[in-house]
């Protein structure tokens, strides 16, 4: 809402709704919530998810008391957790605005340091990262305490993001044999970053591993250290070096020693991938980093699988032989039928007649199922079930059912579904975490991979509740589905995962990451045989099996990225040794133990001190006395933390209370804009929301002499339905003299209302109401009055206009550092003046808006945009075509005559009769570069810009990796027109009498272009532009007109 008042203030009455793009985060679903309070923690759930909200407060509390011993931190402020049943729920979260995509396993926000979860059907995961966000909300209470703090600049330190999320991956997993792959992967190929380079996935890897490092060096204690002097000295690396002696420079050369001595000796003995396979894909030519789940067809012939393509997914069909590629069978992340593809848990499927695929997609408001025609992909059929999440289908050799995984509430279980008869069964029907369904080739048994309590060799134990789930280690399990009977298949200590079976022999494969590594076994099934087939240095997953068992795909990690390997004859195969890896040898010797150091405890606050301040951190050194302020903190209200009686029953479980709303501040913030007409300006804004971030309320307020000279603006969210409704109160005052002293006040106020239909994530509709009202007074100089410093008014003029507006919007571009990079984007509006008020201005406006962009790579792309606006009746709106948005400074030539300001004809002069209109009540054409601002005007325009945007280095050759991502540069070329009356094409006196300038030259149009380069600067959170363009004209071309501004690409 912020950003509604901001667009207000810039240039237009018109609503946001007039001028907004962007996808849709949409209310699917009413959601009816409760909570429960545990010790530390404000566990919020819906529906019947109490089971769900009480394992969270239950492994919520173990993670505090761990975490909260390694920073030697006591919580001040009690937690929300916010739990949802499903990645499809937890989308429509409105704690956190931006929209939490398949990938996202939760988010802690700083604001109210709320901790929101989906519950995406495995329960290791769920701990994971129940325990990795309580990381986060331990370190914003400790380093920031909250946003407020962090906007006023009180804390000025950043914790690194390979700090923050490594230590949240080691506290809440240790260690594992996935991450222990990836680090591998980097020491053997010498491919280790600094740690400063350590950004997107391998801030968590490269963090955690980072962070083990420094736990087995200095011990685990260090870590509560390193955080405790980043606070004082408000420094990360000075932090860090303080603690440890080590800056980021010295911290790098250690750990890298330390990845060479843990993971050189791996490589005796132990085969690449490429040493037993063929690769049929390669990430780095491909430029991406994901080549996973690799269907193969019955026949042998191709091989679906799932690719990333810079932000978002396809499913694509490769030859099996060379992987050369063959089409593409879905187009992910640019449509309601796939707005996601399942990263997670992906599982694609053929039918056995080698002609259709199945696969599980986000559609809207659930997933679905979809079978795809191989050959002509747009030939789909939609399954849709009540389930939460859908996942890894597998189609039955019979081609009549299909086994995946469903999620509902707090269980993920095995389901089938017959074709023909449109039927669903629940076939495990239990609290365990089921996952990859694969079918036996007579179609009677489905063998899958589940995390089962074991309380023997041959039994399980089947009807627990969700708190006595115990065991997150998986083995492969097979159910009988004609009677539901279940057995276990393997029985190691280790992993099993990804089970396919054999066509032709009593066979099945599967991967385990027994010995420290994911390696391929085959498991015979008449008398139990297990035999290991490879000895991989990386690992291998998602194997994938043709029907004569002559070809076996998977996907494998190498070179820091997954592809698709080819194997031949897995039956043929001999058996080899897996040799453990360092970590599997040693993974009993990492002892966990740790002092607790935290206050109040150990080294806390002593009871016995006659004073109650801890000086356990001070530096007693009056030069240094300045650092003990940044490690000063209230003590924590012990109140706050003691639940009462009537909140746990007997048996210790919590009792639920019904969500109120309650809204509390979220910050304080001073905002500061730029307005070409008025200049530098802001406010103090303040930001109010509950919980659940379904009503949000935003004030702003620039207090000067009275209410009338000042800027102030009240606005209302209301989210928690489908449909969302915003309300604004506004006022703003604007102010500027001209060279010969006049003054002149201009006051824009009123009301608007927003209602916001979102059809899906990327459709939208949107209807408003306002009503806006403008006055203006002039005052000149009164030379005649003793000492001349004295002024009177000399003029006034007030406007007043309803409108209403409609708009209809599309989205489904996918952004890039400094804007959108590819898909399509319509913004179609219609805006009606009835006439109502003492104005009496009467029009109605439509306007349309498209844009289109082709993306070539992560940093390049061409992007195209088409503008047309006309309005019409009586007194019909403005279209101001010329300059840039946000344009700060700069000048040039406009058709080879020097400017003598931004402004072709200034709007705020004693000479415009029409100055509010222009000012307040006008549409505002952008950007037309080359030219000035009021370049033309017209009840009529029709825009179109063009810009190639490419890394900025690489105009001059060097090559793109040592190219900083969101540092570009672009082409462009603009061609627009703004016109009352077609003579005005035709009469060039039509168009002299329209300007009042008989300067024009002959030749002059209501069209006007222009062409050039820029260049992107991001500053901070600010992105600066730098635009040299010229204007074309029939004469040929003027000198340059240079523009500085700022502003994120259209």
């Amino acid at each position: 809402m912020i950003r509604f008042i901001t667009i207000i203030a810039v240039f237009s009455a018109n609503l946001l709704v007039a001028q907004s793009f962007g996808q849709n985060k949409v209310q699917y679903r009413n959601f009816d919530w409760s909570f429960i309070t545990s010790p530390h923690f404000d566990i919020y759930y819906y529906g019947d998810a109490i089971d769900l909200a009480q394992y969270t407060a239950e492994k919520g509390e173990e993670a505090y008391e761990q975490i909260s011993k390694h920073l030697r931190w006591t919580l001040r402020k009690r937690v929300p957790i916010i739990i949802y049943h499903s990645h499809n729920d937890f989308q429509q979260t409105n704690v956190v605005l931006p929209y939490m995509q398949e990938g996202i396993g939760g988010v802690t926000e700083l604001f109210k340091n709320r901790v929101v979860i989906p519950f995406e059907g495995d329960y290791d995961q769920f701990r994971h990262v129940i325990h990795h966000e309580l990381v986060h909300a331990l370190i914003n209470d400790m380093i920031y305490g909250s946003a407020q703090n962090v906007a006023s600049g009180r804390v000025r330190l950043r914790v690194p993001l390979w700090a923050n999320e490594g230590l949240a991956e080691y506290l809440s997993m240790n260690w594992d044999t996935q991450s222990d792959m990836i680090l591998r992967d980097l020491a053997v190929h010498e491919e280790m970053p600094t740690v400063q380079q350590l950004q997107s996935f391998l801030a968590y890897k490269g963090g955690q591993s980072v962070w083990r490092f420094i736990a087995q060096k200095y011990g685990r204690e260090k870590i509560g250290e390193i955080f405790t002097s980043m606070k004082i000295v408000q420094d990360a690396e000075r932090g860090f070096d303080k603690a440890i002696g080590m800056d980021f420079e010295s911290l790098t050369k250690q750990w890298h020693k330390y990845l060479k001595k843990e993971y050189w000796p791996d490589i005796d003995g132990r085969d690449e991938i490429e040493d037993i396979s063929i690769r049929l894909t390669d990430h780095k030519k491909k430029k991406n980093y994901y080549n996973i789940a690799p269907a193969i067809s019955p026949d042998g012939s191709k091989i679906a699988i799932l690719e990333d393509k810079s932000g978002f997914a396809n499913i694509t069909l490769i030859d099996a032989i060379d992987g050369k590629y063959i089409k593409r069978l879905v187009k992910g992340n640019r449509s309601i039928d796939f707005e996601e593809l399942k990263w997670l848990q992906p599982g694609i499927s053929w039918s056995p007649d080698n002609k259709r695929i199945v696969i599980a997609a986000k559609a809207g408001s659930k997933d679905a199922l979809y079978l795809i025609d191989a050959d002509k992909p747009n030939k789909r059929e939609k399954l849709t079930f009540d389930l939460d999440g859908i996942f890894s289908a597998s189609w039955s050799p019979d081609g009549n059912l299909l086994a995946f995984v469903g999620n509902k509430v707090s269980s993920s279980d095995i389901y089938l579904y017959d074709i023909n008869n449109r039927t669903l069964k629940n076939l495990t029907n239990d609290i365990y975490s089921d996952s990859e369904p694969t079918w036996s080739p007579d179609g009677n048994t489905i063998a899958y991979v589940s995390s089962r309590n074991k309380v023997n060799k041959n039994n399980v134990v089947k009807n627990i509740s969700i708190a006595d789930i115990s065991s997150f280690q998986t083995d492969i399990y097979s159910i009988d589905i004609s009677n539901n009977s279940l057995d276990r298949i393997t029985y190691s200590n280790a992993n099993e995962n990804y089970p396919v079976w054999a066509n032709t022999d009593n066979v099945l494969f599967y991967t385990s990451d027994d010995n420290g590594i994911s390696n391929l076994y085959r498991h015979q099934m008449d008398d139990g045989t297990i035999e290991s087939l490879t000895n991989l240095l990386t690992g291998l997953f998602q194997i994938s099996i043709s029907n004569d068992d002559e070809v076996m795909v998977f996907a494998g990690y190498s070179d820091n990225g997954w592809d698709i390997f080819r194997l031949s004859n897995p039956l043929q195969i001999n058996q080899v040794d897996v040799i453990p890896t360092q970590f599997s040898k040693n993974i009993d010797k990492d002892d966990d133990a740790l002092v607790d150091f935290r206050r109040n405890k150990s080294r806390g606050k002593n009871i016995n001190r006659t004073s109650s301040k801890d000086y356990s951190n001070y530096i007693f050194a009056p030069e240094y006395g300045n650092y003990n302020k940044n490690n000063e903190s209230k003590e924590p209200d012990s109140s706050q933390f003691q639940i009462s009686d009537s909140l746990i029953t007997a048996d210790g479980n919590y009792i639920p209370q019904p969500y109120k709303t309650r809204l509390t501040m979220d910050m304080v913030f001073g905002y500061a804009s730029y307005n070409s007409f008025f200049g530098a300006q802001g406010m103090t804004q303040f930001a109010f929301s509950d919980v659940l971030g379904d009503h949000q309320i935003s004030l702003g307020t620039e207090l000067v002499i009275s209410l009338d000279k000042s800027d102030y603006y009240f606005t209302y969210g209301y989210l928690k339905k489908r449909v969302d409704y915003y309300f604004s109160l506004f006022h703003q005052a604007d102010g500027t003299s001209d060279y010969y002293g006049n003054i002149y006040r201009l006051r824009f106020y009123g009301y608007q209302g927003l209602m916001s239909y979102p059809i899906n994530r990327f459709n939208r509709v949107d209807a408003g109401l306002s009503y806006n009202k403008i006055d203006y007074r002039l005052f000149q100089q009164d030379y005649l009055s003793f000492g001349g410093g004295s002024y009177y008014e000399s003029a006034r003029d007030a406007a007043d206009v309803m409108m209403y507006t409609a708009s209809y919007i599309f989205d489904n571009t996918v952004y890039g550092f400094t804007g959108p990079i590819d898909g399509f984007r319509q913004n179609t509006t219609l805006s009606i003046s009835p006439g109502v008020g003492q104005s009496k201005l009467k029009y109605q406006t439509i306007k349309l808006d498209f844009r289109k962009y082709f993306m070539f790579s992560r940093y390049t792309s061409l992007a195209g945009r088409v503008t047309y606006g006309k309005s019409f009746g009586p007194n019909p709106q403005k279209f101001i075509l010329g300059g840039l948005q946000n344009w700060i400074f700069g000048s040039g030539e406009t058709s080879g005559l020097k400017d003598e300001s931004r402004f072709r004809s200034q709007p705020i002069d004693t000479s415009n009769t029409s100055m509010l209109i222009d000012v307040y009540l006008s549409d505002f054409i952008f950007p037309m570069r080359g030219y000035r601002f009021w370049e033309r005007t017209g009840s009529n325009t029709l825009l179109m810009n063009f810009e190639f945007r490419f890394p900025f280095l690489f105009a001059f050759g060097i090559p793109n990796k040592f190219v900083f991502s969101n540092f570009g540069s672009y082409l462009f070329l603009d061609v627009g027109a703004a016109w009352d009356d077609m003579d005005e094409f035709s009469s060039i006196q039509s168009l002299r009498n329209k300007y009042g300038d008989n300067g024009l030259p002959d030749n002059a149009s209501p069209i006007i272009a222009g062409g050039g380069i820029g260049v992107k600067i991001p500053l901070g959170p600010i992105l600066f532009r730098v635009d040299t363009a010229w204007d074309i004209n029939p004469n040929g071309y003027s000198r340059p007109q240079y523009y500085i501004s700022i502003g994120t690409d259209w």
